[in-house]
C-alpha cells in the first residue's frame, strides 16, 4: 500500500462504489480524507468506523455546494493536498430518448463539477505544492472515453471532455508540481446507473441487487491510491487490457463502428431500458 501518511485528500463522491472504496484505501494508507456526497445518511454509512475522514453534505453539480466544500478542507486541515474527481453519473439510452433534464444533469456532474471544484481548488493545491513538493489532481474518467459508443453517448462525451481537461491541465501545472492523473476504468460493480436514472440511495443490503456488472471499486481505488504517489502524471486504464478501448478512434476501427452500430439502434435501446429497469425497480 502507498505511503500516504498525513496527506489530505479530497474524493467527492464518497458515500458508495468507487469513491468509497478510495476513501477507506486513503485512510488505511495514512491520508486525512474529506469526502462528500449528496445523501447524509449513507455517507455517514459509509465512512463511520473509518480514522481521520470527515463527511460533508454536497452537491459537486452545484456551485455553492463546491465553494463550501473547499472551505470545509481548509477549516479542517488548513492546507489540501490532491483532489480526487470521482463523483459521476450514468444514463444508458439513445440520445432522443434522453429527457432534457438529464443531460443537463449528467453534463453539470460529471465535467462543469470536475472542472469548477478543480478551478477552486487549484490556488490550495499549487500552495501545497510549493510547499511540500507535490500536489495532484486524478480524474476518475472511463474507456467510455475513448470508445463513445450508444446507449451512454452522452456519458462517454462528458468523459471524453474530462479527459481532455486532464491532458491540458497538466500542460499548465506539470512544472509548478502538481500532478495530474487520469484513470479510466472498464465497467466497474456499482450503482452508477440505476442513479443515474433517478433510483434514490439505498442502504448497503438493499444496493446489491442494482449494481452493474463490472470489476470491483476496490481495484479502481488502488489505482487512484498509486496516482497519488506515482513519480510523474499518469493515465491508467483499470485493468489494463481495457486501454484496447483506444483503438476505438483509430481509422478504419471508428468507421466500422459508425456503420455497424447505427443499424443496430432499435435493438441497443431494447437492451438498455431492460438493463436500466433491472436495476431501478
Amino acid at each position: 500500500m502507498p505511503d500516504l501518511s498525513n496527506r489530505v485528500v479530497l474524493v467527492t463522491g464518497g458515500s458508495a462504489g468507487i469513491g468509497r472504496a478510495t476513501v477507506a484505501a486513503l485512510a488505511a494508507a495514512g491520508a486525512r480524507v474529506v469526502t462528500c456526497a449528496r445523501d447524509g445518511e449513507r455517507l455517514e454509512e459509509a465512512v463511520a468506523e473509518l480514522p481521520r475522514v470527515a463527511a460533508v453534505v454536497a452537491d459537486v453539480a452545484g456551485a455553492g455546494d463546491r465553494a463550501v466544500l473547499i472551505d470545509r478542507v481548509l477549516a479542517e486541515h488548513g492546507r489540501l493536498d490532491a483532489v480526487v474527481l470521482n463523483a459521476g453519473l450514468g444514463w444508458a439510452g439513445l440520445v432522443e430518448d434522453m429527457p432534457g433534464e438529464a443531460v443537463e444533469g449528467i453534463v453539470a456532474l460529471n465535467l462543469t463539477g470536475a472542472v469548477e471544484l478543480t478551478r477552486l481548488a487549484l490556488p490550495h493545491l499549487l500552495a501545497s505544492a510549493g510547499e511540500r513538493g507535490r500536489a495532484d489532481v486524478v480524474a476518475v474518467s472511463s474507456i467510455a472515453a475513448w470508445a463513445q459508443v450508444p446507449p451512454l453517448t452522452v456519458y462517454s462525451a462528458t468523459k471524453a471532455g474530462l479527459d481532455g481537461f486532464v491532458k491540458g491541465l497538466r500542460r499548465e501545472v506539470t512544472a509548478r508540481r502538481v500532478q495530474v492523473h487520469s484513470v479510466n476504468p472498464f465497467f466497474v460493480r456499482t450503482e452508477w446507473l440505476a442513479r443515474g436514472h433517478g433510483a434514490p440511495p439505498r442502504s448497503d443490503a438493499d444496493a446489491r441487487g442494482r449494481l452493474s456488472r463490472g470489476i470491483a471499486p476496490e481495484r479502481v481505488a488502488a489505482q487512484i491510491s498509486g496516482c497519488l504517489t506515482a513519480p510523474r502524471s499518469r493515465t491508467v486504464a483499470v485493468p489494463r487490457w481495457a486501454g484496447l478501448a483506444r483503438l476505438g478512434e483509430v481509422t478504419p476501427v471508428n468507421r466500422l463502428l459508425d456503420a455497424v452500430l447505427s443499424r443496430q439502434t432499435e435493438r441497443i435501446r431494447t437492451l438498455a431500458a431492460r438493463s436500466v429497469q433491472r436495476r431501478v425497480s
